[in-house]
């Protein structure tokens, strides 16, 4: 796991898990970006990205058009994603009331995440 400036990214058997921490707003959507699309394009293709928004302090609307770009990125690129908030928290509210939530599947835990995508003979293992 690497950590530039509130950002972390993990890799790991075929998933790509991208950790958000502090704020996504204004200041700091391009830098988180441009984490993201050099991410995806550095290593041979993860089958999905999990964004992990569970120590995210503050999501604004531009964060939310950053996170749309991401999966629609993602989506031209034959990738699945998905996000993590907590449940009842400011971040998992906004991504409910912009419609996001409709377009990506919002789960509670990082590995309630990866569990979801996994082959079913694999998922008792992460259980």
């Amino acid at each position: 796991m690497r950590d530039q400036d509130g950002i972390a990214t993990e890799r790991t058997s075929g998933v790509l898990v991208v950790e958000v921490r502090g704020r996504l707003d204004i200041d700091t959507v391009t830098q988180w970006t441009a984490v993201i699309e050099a991410t995806l394009c550095e290593l041979p293709g993860p089958h999905r990205l999990v964004i992990d928004l569970g120590q995210l302090e503050f999501l604004s609307a531009r964060g939310i058009r950053g996170l749309q770009r991401a999966f629609e990125l993602c989506h031209e690129r034959g990738i699945s994603g998905c996000l993590i908030a907590n449940p009842g928290s400011a971040v998992e509210k906004v991504i409910r009331l912009t419609g996001l939530a409709g377009r990506v599947p919002v789960f509670s835990h990082r590995l309630a995440a990866i569990a979801a995508y996994q082959p079913t003979e694999m998922r008792w293992l992460l259980a």
